[in-house]
């Protein structure tokens, strides 16, 4: 059993290359039996819907799915009011996270590995010194306000740590009481996820405020979840920062492709992926 673990294709912004035809090379070149890719497919519900659609009639082998931020998205926002925006991303977690192929969903068990899935988001807590007590300070930054995508197009500009700080817990809640029904004994775990679970996967520039870019990569509550649990392996994306990095015993991985702008070899979409995707074999 070989399942490949791919995550940010980003295939309506790296729109030159049919991500389709893609991973088909992909999966015959690397013998896959299953494929997990794990958000950030394309910027929306229905391009993301509309790519999964031709996947599902082109390869042979199953595949999984994680959503990740751009995944929500809102066409138009400057067009629609705060609330048409937020019911709007809402609805396309909803019907993302319960597709029939969602890992959030449905695990993947073999005979070595239980492999589950946690969508992510952020919650400020890589911020240095974060506190409980400054939360919605970190929240309420200029990075945030004037910067960061996700504000406009998820949030209608509404800036809310107390939000976000929820959308985590509640993704932890979920996915603790997942892993109590199943039987993980003699058995190790991996943790895929869009997010960020830990700070050390991303890596310090010297760049001024860099550390309020940090805050939208992620949550340290993940790592304390995933150490609480003894998780083996943890595969995120988002950073667009392939790296690896190993805390308290847990493996950490980043698989992002990215913008082509960012590759080691931009034009060459299928060694890319090659390059940074994680294959596990049992």
């Amino acid at each position: 059993m070989r399942i490949g673990f791919v995550s940010d294709l980003h295939t309506d912004f790296n729109r030159q290359y049919d991500f389709v035809t893609v991973l088909q090379q992909l999966i015959k070149d690397e013998r896959l039996d299953q494929l997990v890719i794990m958000g950030d497919s394309a910027n929306g519900l229905q391009r993301n819907l509309l790519f999964y659609e031709r996947l599902e009639d082109n390869i042979s082998i199953p595949f999984y799915t994680l959503v990740g931020n751009h995944d929500l998205y809102v066409d138009h926002p400057r067009e629609k009011t705060v609330h048409e925006i937020q019911q709007a991303s809402r609805n396309a977690y909803h019907d993302l996270d319960n597709l029939p192929m969602s890992l959030t969903k449905h695990p993947i068990e073999t005979d070595h590995w239980v492999i589950t899935g946690i969508n992510g988001w952020y919650d400020y807590t890589f911020a240095n010194g974060f506190s409980e007590a400054k939360g919605s300070r970190y929240a309420d930054n200029f990075v945030a306000k004037h910067v960061w995508p996700d504000q406009m197009y998820i949030n209608g500009n509404q800036i809310s740590y107390r939000r976000d700080r929820l959308w985590v817990t509640q993704q932890i809640f979920d996915w603790q009481h997942q892993i109590n029904q199943m039987n993980v004994v003699g058995k190790k775990l991996l943790v895929a996820s869009h997010m960020l679970p830990t700070k050390k996967l991303a890596r310090q520039m010297p760049i001024p405020f860099y550390d309020r870019f940090m805050y939208q990569l992620g949550s340290d509550r993940y790592r304390q979840i995933f150490e609480h649990n003894h998780v083996s392996l943890s595969l995120s994306g988002h950073s667009h920062m392939p790296n690896s990095v190993l805390e308290s015993g847990i493996r950490y991985r980043n698989l992002s492709l990215g913008y082509d702008f960012q590759w080691q070899n931009p034009g060459d979409a299928l060694n890319e992926l090659k390059r940074v995707m994680y294959v596990l074999e049992d």
